[in-house]
């Protein structure tokens, strides 16, 4: 999994969930898409509760590949790793 992120200026967070190449069939793939969304969404919730909006936001992009996430908990715990040190920066 890598997080690829960069400002976009509009004042609000966006994300594209990318699986890799051979990332499973069709099904496996937008399971995980939705799944990273799903994610997103809390993590967006939980950070505007914690912290004042920033101006700019941010364009995240999530590349996922095949073998690396096999669980919902898997796929939580390594993004919102990945977020939080994005955040920092």
């Amino acid at each position: 999994m890598r997080l690829i992120s960069f400002n976009n200026n509009l004042g609000f967070d966006r994300i594209i969930v990318i699986p890799a190449k051979h990332f499973g069939n069709s099904v496996e793939r937008n399971k995980a898409r939705r799944r990273a969304k799903e994610i997103f969404r809390n993590y967006e919730k939980r950070i505007s509760s914690e912290e004042p909006m920033e101006d700019e936001g941010r364009d995240y992009a999530l590349v996922l590949y095949p073998g690396k996430v096999s669980t919902f908990s898997l796929l939580e715990s390594g993004f919102l790793e990945l977020l939080d040190r994005s955040r920092r920066k």
